[in-house]
Order: structure tokens, then C-alpha cells, then sequence
């Protein structure tokens, strides 16, 4: 699994961060799941609860938009994205292809 700094986010981090605070950058394992090799996984209702957290995050950050089109270019394997979890990327990118 990529660290937070290795993410196509710390593209957006460079360039935004010092004008707007981004959500990504002050709780970034609220945005990707627990490593599972030193975990037993994710629970769903955590999952849940995690992702809906990091959503609600994505809907007021100033980088949103610019986010998900990053994430919809770059296919990330993990993770939330412009508010859009790693299924709903990939399910809008092959809509889109479709």
C-alpha cells in the first residue's frame, strides 16, 4: 500500500496546501483502509462509518473537484477520492468508457 506522500494526493497537497487547508492532509488514514497485513480488516460498519467521514470531509474541501478528476484520470487503487470511493471511481471511469 502507498504511504499518504507516495498518493497522486500529494500532488494536490503541493499545490493547494499552503493556500487551503486540505482534510487529506491532517487525517489521512481516515482516507485509506487499515494495512491488512498488520490488521485482521476492516469491519464493514467501520468501513462505513470511515468512509462516510472522509466523504463528508471531501464536500467542504476546496480541492474537491480537482481531486476526483485526478482520481478519475489515475485509476488509485485505494482509497477516497474527491469524495468518490476506489468502486465508485471505477464504476464511473467504465460508465464513462461504456
Amino acid at each position: 500500500m502507498l504511504t499518504p506522500q507516495e498518493q497522486p494526493t500529494s500532488r494536490l497537497r503541493d499545490g493547494l496546501a499552503d493556500r487551503h487547508p486540505l482534510p487529506c492532509s491532517k487525517q489521512p488514514d481516515l482516507f485509506f483502509e487499515p494495512d491488512t497485513s498488520t490488521h485482521l480488516g476492516e469491519k464493514p460498519a467501520a468501513r462505513e462509518l470511515r468512509e462516510r467521514s472522509a466523504k463528508a470531509l471531501c464536500a467542504g474541501c476546496p480541492a474537491r473537484e480537482l481531486c476526483r478528476e485526478l482520481a478519475l484520470r489515475e485509476q488509485p487503487a485505494a482509497g477516497i477520492w474527491g469524495g468518490l470511493t476506489h468502486d465508485e471511481i471505477r464504476s464511473t471511469t467504465q460508465e464513462e468508457v461504456a
